[in-house]
């Protein structure tokens, strides 16, 4: 396998990774509280930044860990990764993401407790739903600012500046913070692959999510690209 090659698996792993944790634990914090409380959130929230965090230090030195297809756009638009391998990381990105999502889907729905599938299909297999009581402006805001804030994020505790051992904390400590902040509005994605994954699998036995697709795909691009801008800007 090529250079390239590897860089894409790596961020099918890292992804996959980060598409596992995250949802698994919205889907079993909804089985075993019956919906998502103050405390299942603060839950949530860590999940996702130890998730990103463990990505981080173990596939950072190989790509950056990405990730995340609106970080690596942000990282191309300011000219920090070259354009041939913008296709190869959205792709392994996607791919692991994928992957994650029918994983989770062939672990829930096998179960024969009853309340345990309720909480998968209810969840949609922890995707990133809009919260009934926002209008999709908000939701759309939601997830431009969440995510100008965890590139801008990213941006600082990667340049090089900073002290990489520091990375991976902040990064992550980021993530579920902002989680904590936007994540009953929005779910908090981010990432376009992370919802993507769920949204994907889930379709076996609902298309509800797909209409709400696109919110996570502009939100999180148009974010990654504002908090890019901003922080070199600053910088």
């Amino acid at each position: 396998m090529n250079r390239m090659g590897r860089a894409a698996l790596a961020e099918a792993y890292g992804t996959f990774l980060l598409t596992m944790i995250g949802p698994g634990t919205i889907i079993a914090v909804t089985f075993l509280d019956g919906s998502i409380t103050s405390a299942g959130l603060g839950f949530i929230g860590l999940a996702h930044g130890v998730a990103l965090l463990l990505a981080v230090y173990t596939i950072g030195r190989l790509t950056g860990a990405h990730i995340n297809p609106a970080v690596t756009i942000a990282h191309w638009a300011t000219r920090r990764i070259e354009t041939k391998k913008v296709v190869p990381y959205i792709l392994g990105q996607l791919g692991g993401a994928s992957l994650a999502g029918f994983v989770q889907l062939a672990l829930w729905t096998s179960s024969n407790n009853r309340e345990l599938v309720q909480a998968a299909h209810s969840t949609f297999l922890g995707d990133t739903i809009p919260s009934p009581e926002f209008g999709v402006g908000a939701v759309l805001l939601a997830e431009v600012i969440g995510t100008a804030i965890l590139v801008f994020t990213v941006f600082g505790a990667t340049d090089k500046t900073a002290d990489p051992s520091r990375a991976g904390v902040t990064i992550g400590f980021a993530l579920a913070a902002i989680v904590w902040i936007f994540g009953r509005i929005s779910g908090a994605s981010l990432n376009p692959a992370r919802t993507w994954g769920p949204t994907l699998a889930s379709a076996v036995f609902s298309l509800t999510p797909l209409g709400n697709l696109w919110i996570y795909v502009v939100g999180p691009v148009l974010g990654g690209l504002l908090g890019a801008f901003l922080y070199d800007a600053f910088r």
